[in-house]
């Protein structure tokens, strides 16, 4: 018996470009859709992020803060939000917003998968198609192509001189779903569970 796949669509509230809006995913059991960092989101678990969204036990699509993720992972429905705690999966329904530090997403579940996919932007024939285009629709190019042309090379340094303090990069704020969209008919209360997502045991294996 295969196991659930989840066809998701996660809808960047504020996209830099809006080609960058919808991203089509999958969710798994057992296999974590990691949201990280400045947008983005994958498969790669080694990456800091702040959350995983995955399939759980009961085939119920949830997101999950383990233990070393970064903190800041909110979900909203309908006025209400609850925090992400480490070992305490939310349940998430069609419409859900999940809001982290720099971005704020609006959920849509399309239903079971045939496949699982790698995560990928609806609008590919636009812009954002090229890893390029991205970088210029969020406005860095400009700024790379800036440093080359100052000729930035690494400079030699003294082998007694005190290595340079990196500061913490100052997290960004998380943004608050936008107005209007919010479902206006009565929602059900957030499910958060006590325990990770249960993997079902496979009926075929003995």
């Amino acid at each position: 018996m295969q196991e659930r796949i989840i066809a998701i669509c996660l809808e960047d509230c504020y996209p830099v470009h809006e080609s960058l809006r919808f991203l089509q995913c999958t969710a798994l059991k057992g296999e974590g859709l990691f949201v990280g960092e400045d947008g983005v989101v994958g498969n790669d678990g080694s990456a800091p992020a702040y959350c995983q969204l995955r399939v759980t036990g009961d085939d119920r699509l949830a997101a999950l803060a383990t233990g070393g993720m970064l903190a800041g992972a909110r979900v909203h429905r309908g006025g209400r939000f609850v925090d992400l705690s480490t070992g305490k999966p939310v349940i998430l329904c069609d419409g859900d917003f999940l809001a982290v530090p720099g971005r704020c997403y609006q959920i849509h579940v399309h239903g079971e998968a045939a496949r699982a996919s790698e995560p990928s932007y609806l609008h590919a024939k636009e812009p954002a198609s090229s890893t390029l285009a991205r970088l210029a629709a969020a406005g860095l190019v400009a700024v790379t192509s800036m440093a080359g042309s100052l000729g930035c090379t690494p400079r030699e340094s003294n082998v007694n001189e005190k290595p340079e303090v990196t500061p913490d990069r100052p997290q960004p704020p998380r943004p608050e779903p936008p107005a209007g969209k919010e479902p206006q008919q009565k929602v059900d209360p957030i499910d958060v569970r006590d325990e990770p997502p249960v993997i079902a045991p496979d009926p075929n294996y003995p």
